[in-house]
């Protein structure tokens, strides 16, 4: 029994010596805390001071700049022809092949013309018989008195000669006694109403036979065309020249009338055609200026709007636009994709910063002002300077109080605190 109330006793005494043991450290450690309590959480120099990063400000630039609309779309030949044989018959001679340049009214290739030549020749020897029957030897010009043909002309002098005999042999007849016998008076009045009656058959006779001469003068005419029309030439109306886009027949090859044989491009000026979205309908106008590229060539080239569609395709909800570049050189090629440029106007206060000062997280672009001595977000929409200016972008949406921002804004937050170099 004593042993047992012995142990108890040193198992009290334990537990009273952990227990100071226990508080000795808490309050150590109470102490410890003291000689730092004033230092920021996040100050990490230990100085009790927030870090201060030094910053260069750029004034926020303001100029006129162009602003263009940009296109996709196919560049055409100022004119683009098909040229078919007007008659049919056997090619006998190719004078352009692809790629050629031929002028206006060029020899493309020709056709067997013995034919259409013998046919021309034929109605030519028809009409020279009409006019040696009008006594005539080529066919008057304009609207023609037939009394100067000469049949009707000698039908006139019979017919005046035979009118003076019967006022001669009425005088005689009507004497007392009568100087002429009735019968004779009457055989000489017969011969003048002849006479006169000849007049008008010759008259008529000479209308017949020259209409009959302008009909075979047409004829004539018709074919001396067809024979002209062996030779396939360029159009000549507009007075382009053209070059040679395809062949479609070989020497020997017979062809048939209104057979396509040639296509023709004229490219000494192209056109470029493309849609333009509905929201830009009204900014777009004819003679507005344009810079057209292809993909083959780096350079742009120019051009000038040259008409604009008056209607809205339902479908697409755009309209179509005609451009005119210059291509004396032939540096372009009708047919080929191309991209445009068209300008719509000037805007004078666009405003640029540097690249650098435009920071974007999550799609948000920003930028940041100094107040105070410290950075400011400001929330804004860049896009790259219009006009290719290196280093700079454009703010398209920004507060209209925004004078500089911070020129390298990289791992800058709001509310930093920042000092302004030079200052």
């Amino acid at each position: 029994m004593r042993a047992g109330r012995g142990g108890e006793g040193v198992r009290r005494a334990a537990v009273v010596v952990l227990v100071l043991i226990v508080g000795a450290a808490a309050g150590g450690c109470k102490k410890g805390a003291e000689p730092n309590a004033g230092k920021g959480a996040g100050d990490k120099s230990g100085t009790g001071r927030g870090e201060v990063r030094s910053v260069r400000l750029a004034p926020v630039e303001k100029r006129p700049v162009d602003r263009y609309l940009e296109l996709t779309g196919t560049l055409y030949g100022q004119e683009e022809v098909t040229v078919a044989a007007e008659v049919g018959g056997r090619i006998v001679e190719v004078a352009a092949d692809l790629g050629d340049e031929v002028g206006p009214g060029g020899l493309l290739a020709r056709i067997d013309p013995t034919d259409f030549r013998l046919a021309a020749e034929e109605q030519r020897a028809s009409l020279q018989q009409s006019l040696a029957r009008l006594g005539l030897e080529a066919l008057p010009e304009g609207e023609i008195d037939v009394t100067t043909l000469p049949p009707v002309a000698r039908a006139q002098a019979e017919a005046s000669n035979a009118k003076a005999k019967f006022e001669r042999a009425r005088q005689l007849f009507e004497r007392e006694p009568p100087l002429l016998s009735a019968q004779d008076f009457a055989d000489i009045r017969t011969q003048n109403e002849v006479a006169e009656t000849s007049v008008r058959v010759e008259r008529l006779n000479a209308e017949a036979m020259l209409a009959e001469a302008r009909s075979k003068a047409s004829a004539l005419a018709i074919a001396q065309k067809r024979l002209e029309e062996t030779r396939i030439i360029a159009p000549m109306e507009q007075g382009l020249w053209y070059r040679v886009a395809q062949r479609r027949v070989s020497v020997g090859e017979v062809v048939g009338e209104d057979q396509a044989v040639y296509r023709l491009v004229a490219s000494a000026e192209l056109k470029f055609r493309g849609m333009v979205p509905e929201r830009y309908s009204g900014q777009v106008r004819a003679g507005a200026r344009a810079v057209v590229r292809v993909e083959s060539r780096a350079e742009g080239f120019e051009g000038v709007v040259t008409r604009v569609s008056p209607a809205i395709d339902v479908a697409t909800r755009a309209f179509e636009v005609e451009l005119k570049i210059p291509n004396k050189a032939g540096l372009l090629t009708p047919g080929g994709f191309a991209r445009a440029s068209v300008f719509l106007r000037t805007d004078e206060g666009a405003r640029f910063v540097p690249r650098g000062s435009v920071v974007q997280f999550a799609g948000v672009q920003r930028v940041f002002a100094v107040k105070e001595g410290k950075a400011v977000e400001v929330r804004v929409k860049a896009a790259e300077a219009a006009d290719g200016k290196d280093g700079l972008m454009e703010l398209v949406e920004a507060p209209g109080d925004l004078s500089a921002v911070v020129a390298e804004a990289r791992g800058l937050a709001g509310g930093a605190g920042v000092k302004v170099e030079g200052k």
